[in-house]
C-alpha cells in the first residue's frame, strides 16, 4: 500500500517533466523514456494495489470471524441470569451487524491507514518542492477542512449508537414474530403485527437518517474546499505563468497533488466516520465480552466428585432474580428429598416452583442458604459432573432442526440405538417416532414444528432420560399430553427409574397424586409437604386446587 501511494505522487512529477521538458523542447526520446517510467510505475501500482486490497479484505474477514467466534463463545458461557440481561434480538445484532461494522471499518482502515497518510505527506512535500508559495495555500485549507470533518464526526457518533439500538428492537420484533407466527395467525393478528413492525421499522429509518445525514455534509464540504483551493491556485499560478515564473506542466502536476491531498483527507475522514460507527458497535460487543458470568465452576469445584445417590437438600434457601429487588422469589426454603424419591411440586402460577428446581442444576445460584446434593453444596460441583447426573426438562420444549436421532444425542452423544429406544419407550415416544417418515432418522423442522405439542414434550423427556440421570426434573413437561399417556409415562417411571430421584412440577394434581410426597408452594414459600391424602386433610390451598380441577 505504501508502494502504491508513492506511485501516486511520482506519476504527476513524471507527467510534468514530459510537458515542461519533453514537449516544450520537442525531445521525443525524453518523452518516451519518461512515458516508459510512468508505465512501469503504473504497473507496480496495479500489482501492489491488488495485493494490498486482497490482504486488507482477508485480514478484516479473519478479524470479523475471530470477534464473532469469541462473542458467540462468550454467550455460550452465560448463565440464565446473564441471558436475562440481553434480549435475543440484541445478541443477534451484536454477533452479526455489529461485527460487520467492525469488519468494514478494519478493511477501510487497513487500506487507508498506510496509503492515505503517505499520499497526503508525499503530495504536500512534492507541492513544496515544485512551488513553495502555492503550497502555502494547501497549509491553510488542510486545518480548516480537518476541523470541519472533526465537527461532523463528533455530531454523528452518538447517533450511530442509537441507530444500533433501534436495530436491536427490529431484530427482536422479527425474531418474536417468526417464532410465534402460528399463534399470530390463530388469533388473526397479522395486521396488528404489521403495524407494530412498521412503527419499529420507521423508528430505525429515522435514526439511520439522523446518523447518516451528517455524512452527507462531508462530500459538499470537501468539494467546496477542493474548488476554492483550486481556484486560488489557478489564479496565483496564472500570474506566475504570465511572468515566466512557472510552467504549465508544473501547474498541472500541482493541481493533481492538490486533488490527491484533498482526496486523502476525504478518505481519512471516511475512515474516521466508519470508525465512529464501528466504535458504537465495538462498545456493544465489548459489553458482551466483558460481562461477568454469574455462574462458574472455576473456583472451588470438585472436579472428581460425582453425583451418586441423588439426595437433595434445600437449607434456608432464598433467591431473587434481580439483586436490587427487595421481594424474594424464594424465601427461607427448607426441604429434604431422599434418593429415589418421587416428589411432586404444585402451586399457583408465580409461586416459585420453577425457581425452586432451577437451583438444583445451578441454572441460578441461591442468594442465601445452600442447595446440597449427596451432602455437597452444588457450588462445589463442576458443571459437567453436576448436569451429567441432573437432567432437566424445562417448560419450553426446545428441539432443533435435524433428525430425531440427532436431537436425542443432545442427551448423550454416543448413545446407541438400544439406549434411544429404551428412553423413547419410557417416555411413550417410541410409537409415534416409529410412525414418522424415516423413523429415528426422520427429519424434524425447526423447533420440531412438524410434531404436536405432546410429541415434542415426550421427545424432550426421552432426551433427558437417555443420559441415565440420578436426578430427573420435569417442569410441567406433560401438560400437552392426554391423561392416559401421562399415566403411562408415570407408570414407566416407576418401573424403569426406581433408583432415580424424580421431581415433577405439575398443574394437574392427577400427575402427582401417586408421588411419595407433594410439595405445595405459595408466594415463594413451602405451604405444606405430604402425601395426597394428608394434604387433602389439612392443606386448604391444596384442597382448593383439587376442588377447582375436579369441577373442571
Amino acid at each position: 500500500m505504501i508502494v502504491e501511494a508513492c506511485g501516486e505522487f511520482v506519476l504527476p512529477y513524471l507527467n510534468a517533466n514530459i510537458i515542461d521538458k519533453g514537449a516544450a523542447n520537442g525531445d521525443v526520446s525524453y518523452i518516451l523514456q519518461n512515458g516508459f517510467y510512468m508505465l512501469l510505475v503504473a504497473l507496480v501500482m496495479l500489482i501492489t494495489g491488488v495485493l494490498g486490497a486482497y490482504f486488507s479484505i482477508k485480514a478484516a474477514a479473519h478479524l470479523a470471524a475471530d470477534v464473532r467466534k469469541k462473542t458467540f463463545e462468550k454467550v455460550q458461557t452465560f448463565s440464565f441470569a446473564n441471558i436475562d440481561i440481553f434480549s435475543t434480538g440484541s445478541l443477534i445484532t451484536r454477533v452479526t451487524n455489529d461485527v460487520t461494522q467492525i469488519q468494514n471499518f478494519a478493511q477501510s482502515l487497513l487500506r487507508g491507514c498506510f496509503r492515505s497518510p503517505v499520499m497526503l505527506i508525499g503530495a504536500v512535500c512534492m507541492s513544496f518542492v515544485m512551488n513553495p508559495k502555492l503550497a502555502l495555500i494547501i497549509c491553510i485549507v488542510i486545518p480548516v477542512l480537518s476541523l470541519s470533518i472533526a465537527a461532523i464526526i463528533r455530531s454523528a457518533s452518538p447517533r450511530y449508537t442509537r441507530m444500533q439500538e433501534k436495530l436491536d428492537d427490529l431484530n427482536n420484533r422479527v425474531s418474536e414474530t417468526v417464532i410465534n407466527e402460528k399463534v399470530i395467525k390463530s388469533f388473526v393478528r397479522e395486521e396488528y403485527e404489521k403495524e407494530r413492525f412498521s412503527h419499529i421499522n420507521e423508528e430505525l429509518m429515522e435514526k439511520s437518517i439522523a446518523a447518516l445525514d451528517r455524512m452527507i455534509l462531508l462530500q459538499p464540504i470537501s468539494a467546496l474546499a477542493v474548488n476554492v483551493t483550486t481556484l486560488a491556485v489557478v489564479w496565483i499560478a496564472g500570474r506566475q505563468i504570465m511572468v515566466g515564473d512557472m510552467e504549465i506542466g508544473t501547474l498541472t502536476a500541482f493541481i493533481t497533488y492538490l486533488s490527491q491531498i484533498l482526496t486523502a483527507l476525504n478518505f481519512l475522514a471516511n475512515i474516521v466516520l466508519q470508525g465512529t460507527r464501528a466504535a458504537a458497535s465495538d462498545r456493544r460487543i465489548t459489553e458482551v465480552l466483558e460481562t461477568t458470568v454469574e455462574l462458574t465452576d472455576e473456583k472451588g469445584a470438585k472436579k472428581d466428585t460425582q453425583v451418586e445417590k441423588g439426595e437433595i437438600e434445600f437449607r434456608q434457601v432464598s433467591f431473587r432474580y434481580f439483586k436490587h429487588n427487595e421481594e424474594k422469589v424464594l424465601d427461607d426454603i427448607n426441604l429434604h428429598i431422599r434418593p429415589g424419591e418421587f416428589v411432586g411440586i404444585i402451586g399457583p402460577t408465580g409461586s416459585g416452583k420453577t425457581s425452586l428446581i432451577s437451583m438444583i442444576p445451578r441454572l441460578y445460584d441461591v442468594d442465601e442458604g445452600a442447595v446440597l446434593i449427596d451432602g455437597i453444596d452444588v457450588r462445589e460441583l463442576s458443571f459437567s459432573n453436576l448436569r451429567e447426573k441432573v437432567a432437566v426438562v424445562l417448560q419450553k420444549n426446545t428441539l432443533f432442526s435435524g433428525t430425531v436421532e440427532e436431537n436425542l444425542r443432545w442427551g448423550k452423544e454416543d448413545a446407541t440405538r438400544e439406549e434411544m429406544e429404551w428412553a423413547c419407550k419410557t417416555a411413550c415416544a417410541h410409537e409415534f417416532i416409529a410412525a414418522l417418515p424415516g423413523g429415528y432418522e426422520g427429519e424434524l423442522e425447526q423447533g420440531g414444528a412438524n410434531l404436536s405439542g405432546g410429541q415434542r414434550q415426550r421427545l424432550c423427556i426421552a432426551r433427558a432420560l437417555i443420559r441415565r440421570p440420578k436426578i430427573l426434573i420435569l417442569d410441567d413437561s406433560t401438560s400437552a399430553v392426554d391423561t392416559a399417556t401421562d399415566a403411562a409415562i408415570r407408570s414407566a417411571f416407576v418401573k424403569e427409574l426406581s433408583g432415580v430421584t424424580k421431581l415433577v412440577i405439575a398443574q394437574r394434581i392427577n400427575s402427582v397424586m401417586d408421588a411419595d410426597r407433594i410439595v405445595v408452594m405459595e408466594a415463594g414459600r413451602i405451604a405444606d409437604v405430604g402425601k395426597h391424602e394428608e394434604l387433602m386433610a389439612r392443606c386448604s390451598l391444596y384442597q382448593e386446587i383439587y376442588a377447582s380441577q375436579k369441577e373442571d
